[in-house]
């Protein structure tokens, strides 16, 4: 055999025999009995903050669900292909460790904590604007488009496809950044709506203190802060999108104003400023 085609050989080798030791991790991987579930929107600071807590408290954090990454199953769930028994079941390597982010979960808090009765969750929001703008600038898009063209569609992976293109959780008709506005406004409702039975925490509260609020998390959820993190506070998590940059030259006025007017209802209740209403635009 040609030497050149050894190494493509010892890769495939290596892939197969970390699918047959996970396969067998899994095998014998329980439900923890009460995880904490970290749920957002996506680009919302989830990642950072679940994963910083780990490292604190020197707790295992699951930082989304792998396996739904190349083969999003959420979908099927929701169409009634698929139970929710089956999807946690085909995940349970994933929600065996004590902290689990899953940003695609948030929709589904009611039947995930009927599913998991002892897990608690944390649910982090973050200025619809930023949050918008950062999750089209991990996507390389622009944001003051009045539809996506069909070759930017086919740049985006199936996961991240299920976030711009919010159809399969009944999310209708407008724009992709109409789409986007209303997924963000799903997400703060979920929030608002179980106030009583999960902690919100705004992405701004965190970023100006850090360590103290990761510190009160800890606590809140029983665990003792084991681990020096002040010089990972400020590790990138996630590829960092372009702050700074103003939200009208980066969505132009029609698609920030209706991002502001989709939104509206729980920029009201977070606290943060419409600029359409006296507040000022970034």
């Amino acid at each position: 055999m040609p030497r050149r085609d050894r190494p493509g050989l010892r890769r495939r080798a290596r892939g197969r025999a970390r699918r047959i030791v996970r396969s067998v991790w899994e095998s014998f991987a329980r439900f923890h009995p009460a995880p904490l579930i970290v749920l957002g929107n996506q680009k919302s600071g989830t990642t950072a903050i679940a994963a910083l807590l780990g490292e604190l408290t020197g707790q295992t954090v699951t930082l989304d669900l792998q396996k739904e990454i190349r083969r999003p199953r959420l979908p099927d769930v929701q169409a009634g292909r698929m139970t929710w028994e089956a999807y946690l079941r085909a995940n349970r390597h994933e929600f065996s460790r004590p902290i689990v982010k899953e940003p695609h979960l948030t929709p589904f808090y009611r039947p995930l904590a009927a599913q998991l009765p002892g897990a608690r969750f944390l649910l982090i929001v973050r200025d619809p604007r930023e949050n918008l703008r950062s999750i089209l600038n991990r996507l390389h898009l622009p944001g003051d488009l009045a539809r996506l063209t069909p070759r930017q569609w086919d740049t985006i992976s199936p996961a991240w496809r299920m976030v711009v293109d919010g159809r399969w959780l009944g999310i209708e008709g407008g724009s992709y950044i109409e789409m986007l506005a209303r997924r963000w406004q799903l997400c703060a409702e979920v929030g608002l709506r179980n106030r009583e039975a999960m902690r919100v925490l705004r992405y701004e509260e965190f970023v100006a203190r850090k360590l103290e609020t990761l510190r009160e998390l800890a606590w809140a959820y029983g665990w003792r802060e084991r681990h020096d993190i002040r010089s990972r506070l400020d590790v990138q998590f996630q590829p960092a999108g372009r702050r700074g940059v103003d939200w009208r030259d980066f969505f132009g006025d029609g698609n920030l104003s209706r991002i502001e007017e989709i939104c509206a209802g729980g920029m009201r209740a977070f606290g943060y400023e419409i600029a359409r209403e006296g507040g000022r635009p970034q």
